[in-house]
């Protein structure tokens, strides 16, 4: 907590540490970034998305491409940057996430085909309590980083659900079902669908399901990390 009330008093200094920052460095240090578990490309990251997300969700979940930036540990200094990120308002450090993750889906390749981005929506009582959405923050880094529009009117959260960290796996799989509801009938076809951190990736699942059965023909999938098994 004191780092991050520091960060806002001193945006040069490091969220997670305290300590100055230097030059080239933004909200987190190269010491404090060098314990983060990063994936070793772009490709990579899309297989271990992919096998995770099958393992967890309760069987076979079909997306076009994918792409995480980090494995999640608790304890880890990545975990004190997202805390920051989504619980203490710190929004630019999401946007700041958000143009390295674009950066990152740019090299893979793999980005071309995408027509435009729809962050995970908050339920309003959660946007209400945190002042905006994390994903929608992270989905303009992308957009400005990739050249795609941003469409958080696409998809609607129709029902407020628990937060998937504080349940066990079988309800975390049960949790987001029936959770999303996609609005209006012009729905682009290939739509890339955003949030902070996969877990089990059953929100993320709830979500596609949700543009496909609107008429989305296919859904890409990009998150700033996966949570480790």
């Amino acid at each position: 907590m004191l780092e991050r009330f520091l960060h806002l008093l001193f945006p040069d200094v490091c969220i997670i540490c305290a300590e100055p920052l230097h030059e080239g460095e933004e909200f987190c240090c190269r010491r404090c970034i060098s314990g983060f578990d990063s994936f070793s490309s772009p490709l990579e990251s899309g297989e271990v998305l992919r096998h995770a997300i099958a393992s967890r969700s309760g069987g076979r979940f079909s997306f076009e491409h994918g792409w995480c930036l980090h494995r999640f540990h608790k304890g880890n200094p990545l975990q004190m940057a997202l805390h920051s990120m989504k619980y203490e308002g710190l929004f630019t450090l999401a946007e700041s996430f958000g143009s390295q993750l674009g950066k990152w889906m740019l090299s893979g390749g793999n980005a071309g085909g995408i027509e435009c981005i729809v962050p995970v929506p908050l339920h309003y009582l959660k946007k209400i309590e945190r002042s905006y959405n994390q994903a929608e923050k992270i989905a303009r880094g992308i957009g400005d980083c990739i050249g795609k529009p941003v469409r958080p009117e696409l998809l609607g959260r129709q029902r407020w659900t628990p937060s998937q960290t504080s349940l066990p796996a079988a309800l975390r799989r049960k949790n987001p079902e029936g959770a999303f509801l996609a609005a209006g009938t012009s729905i682009p076809g290939h739509i890339l669908l955003v949030d902070d951190v996969v877990t089990t990736g059953a929100t993320m699942r709830a979500a596609a399901k949700a543009l496909q059965n609107a008429g989305a023909e296919r859904v890409s999938l990009a998150a700033i990390a996966l949570a480790a098994s």
